[in-house]
């Protein structure tokens, strides 16, 4: 049995070319530098960012002054113009992650929607988790402006 939440969509304008933007997110190696909760990306399957390509992130998250420490598998679903999904595994939950860049007037922006589905019934993370998700979503979107606002090294 399967136990779905509700979907989060979260938006941030990068002060970057869409295509800049699009490159650096859409591989997904680069999670480390912008995602504050992905501390290491493994390649477990393919060379490289394509469908089928597969990824074992090492994670924590803060929760209630508490470390907690996690692996998840992410496999790329879909990649194409402008637009990114992957399906995001681990013990807890399935999220199918979708990203799509667009430009806008100086810069682009980036738009992800999350459905997670939790494997056990999710209790009170049914209504916590569309509010950490979004905060987290938020965090990275600021890391990821700040990042590519200064010149890549």
């Amino acid at each position: 049995m399967s136990y779905p939440v509700r979907p989060v969509t979260v938006s941030a304008f990068v002060p970057a070319p869409a295509d800049v933007v699009f490159a650096f997110v859409s591989d997904t190696r680069n999670d480390p530098v912008w995602c504050p909760n992905v501390s290491a990306v493994e390649q477990l399957a393919g060379d490289g960012v394509d469908v089928g390509s597969r990824f074992r992130f090492h994670q924590s998250v803060e929760m209630r002054g508490r470390r907690l420490d996690s692996e998840v598998e992410v496999e790329v679903v879909a990649i194409g113009d402008g637009v990114i999904e992957w399906r995001v595994e681990d013990r807890f939950q399935t999220r199918d992650v979708a990203l799509r860049v667009e430009p806008a007037d100086g810069g682009a922006t980036v738009i992800q929607r999350t459905s997670a589905t939790f494997k056990r019934k999710p209790g009170v993370a049914k209504w916590f988790y569309p509010l950490l998700a979004r905060r987290t979503f938020s965090d990275q979107f600021a890391r990821l402006a700040l990042r590519l606002s200064a010149p890549l090294q």
